[in-house]
């Protein structure tokens, strides 16, 4: 299953280095916040609930590499490769172009998981199926 998700984020002066170029560490935020996003307009949240409690995606793993720098006030049209590696898994890849140029690429992994009630540490469950169906039927349009 792949299917992709993009949208479109405006590159803060907060978000600037001393040179004005987008800070490396925001890419990061970047992705988590496009992830976050995919799962609104799919109609899903970070911290979802069913008759067992909460449960959601913490991740797993990340990375990003860079291509070119980009200053404020520009545009990043970002784009989700979305994909399930297993049952328990989400796998995203990420292209971030400004003006039809590659500016970076990253990737995240996230695991389904169980919130405990108790504060205890969360564990991976399936994928439940609501989720599965969205994913493949996910919807491509973002916000700007």
């Amino acid at each position: 299953m792949a299917t992709k998700f993009t949208t479109r984020r405006l590159v803060q002066f907060a978000d600037t280095d001393m040179a004005g170029i987008a800070h490396f560490t925001n890419y990061l935020r970047y992705m988590e916040e496009a992830e976050h996003e995919f799962l609104r307009a799919n109609g899903l949240s970070v911290v979802m609930y069913d008759d067992r409690g909460s449960y959601g995606f913490p991740k797993m793993a990340v990375n990003c590499s860079y291509h070119r720098p980009v200053k404020h006030e520009k545009w990043l049209d970002v784009e989700l490769a979305i994909s399930t590696s297993d049952q328990k898994t989400i796998d995203y890849a990420c292209e971030f172009h400004c003006e039809g140029e590659l500016i970076a690429k990253g990737t995240i992994k996230v695991a389904c998981c169980r919130f405990p009630a108790d504060g205890s540490f969360p564990f991976p469950i399936p994928i439940p199926d609501h989720i599965l169906k969205i994913l493949d039927g996910v919807s491509v349009g973002g916000g700007a």
